[in-house]
């Protein structure tokens, strides 16, 4: 049999060459859709995420006419440290004295993750104890700067100071981590009245500043750091094996998409 013959054979059948199988080509994936409580994934979250810790200390031992000494950092879920500077707020009060204020060892001491439509909100609360910022005052006699000598409440308060971070759940490595991590520090500063009343105006100035620099600072650092691979990766994982009982026979099938129904997400999974 020729070549024309063979191939006339089959389209007399009323067949094509598209009607054979091919031997490599892929099978289609078997798909699921399984509906998640939004509390539940928020909770898992909240899990993945309980490791993350943010120090703020720039406070040491006086050398010279200066307390600084950086040991800043933020802990995240992948077990990396990041340290990070805070600057020593210099202020000046008069030609011969200044005020110079650092942060005094605050550290986050709880951590609640909750829904917020489609978006997973994180809030991590400082202890609050304490004068959270230190004032040291220095002066210049003689040409030579020295600490002062009087003694006054120059101490600032940090109240109610609070890490938000607000996430995008997605499917990421066959589970769930993130996108779009938007990070807002809030906390409210106190001066001591009988400062602001000695020094009129300085107080503005100096709750301005390190309320400003100090936002500013920790929202890039913990930003940056929640941007990377590796700690996406290990929400992802952390997810996963929290949401295993939730997910019963498919527990090992692959998440592939996730979209916000109502209090529900509901999970793509493909085998």
């Amino acid at each position: 049999m020729n070549f024309q013959k063979l191939i006339a054979a089959p389209i007399a059948l009323g067949l094509t060459v598209s009607s054979f199988p091919l031997v490599n080509s892929p099978a289609h994936a078997k798909t699921v859709e399984i509906p998640i409580p939004k509390a539940v994934v928020s909770t898992a979250f909240n899990a993945a995420l309980s490791s993350t810790k943010v120090r703020l200390d720039n406070y040491g031992k006086k050398r010279g006419t200066t307390w600084h000494k950086d040991s800043s950092y933020i802990l995240f879920p992948n077990g990396a440290k990041t340290s990070f500077p805070i600057p020593e707020y210099k202020f000046k009060v008069t030609k011969y004295r200044q005020l110079k204020y650092y942060v005094d060892d605050m550290n986050t001491s709880s951590i609640k993750s909750t829904i917020n439509g489609s978006r997973i909100k994180t809030t991590l609360n400082f202890e609050s104890q304490g004068e959270e910022i230190k004032a040291k005052c220095i002066r210049r006699r003689f040409k030579k700067w020295k600490e002062c000598s009087i003694k006054m409440e120059r101490d600032i308060h940090l109240n109610n100071s609070r890490l938000s971070m607000s996430f995008i759940p997605v499917a990421y490595n066959g589970s769930i981590s993130y996108k779009n991590p938007v990070v807002d520090f809030k906390t409210d500063v106190r001066i001591a009245n009988k400062l602001c009343k000695t020094f009129k105006g300085i107080c503005k100035n100096i709750e301005g500043r390190i309320k400003n620099e100090l936002t500013n600072s920790i929202e890039n650092r913990l930003t940056s750091g929640l941007n990377r691979s590796q700690v996406r990766a290990t929400v992802a994982n952390s997810v996963k094996k929290s949401l295993h009982s939730r997910l019963g026979k498919y527990k090992n099938w692959k998440i592939v998409s996730i979209k916000s129904k109502g209090n529900k997400f509901i999970l793509k999974l493909s085998k």
